[in-house]
């Protein structure tokens, strides 16, 4: 009886062990995903404010994403800001959505 509730036991650990792995590999890939998400957002923010002529959509087959831009202004008080909503997709199909502005507003 002893060795029949000391093999459930350890079944039990076991299992949770295994559970407790495949969650975290789970994990590990999302991190990367959005790690990956979140550089390719900084590259296409970097390009959009150091290159004039960058194209309000695209794609960029070497860091394997695309952008689309849209132009927005918001007023506040006597002041208009003029700036860009830019959606970044990444292959896997995740985005994320950066604002882009010429004027140094701080």
């Amino acid at each position: 009886m002893e060795v029949l509730v000391a093999t459930a036991i350890a079944g039990l650990v076991i299992t949770a062990g295994f559970r407790l792995m495949a969650m975290s590999y789970r994990l590990l890939g999302e991190l990367h995903g959005e790690r990956e998400l979140i550089s390719a957002a900084q590259y296409i923010w970097l390009r959009f404010r150091t290159e004039k002529d960058m194209p309000s959509s695209g794609t960029d087959d070497k860091k394997n994403v695309r952008w689309r831009a849209e132009d927005i202004s918001v007023s506040v008080e006597d002041y208009e800001l003029k700036f860009r909503k830019v959606t970044v997709t990444i292959s896997d199909g995740r985005s994320m959505s950066i604002y882009v502005t010429d004027e140094n507003i701080l």
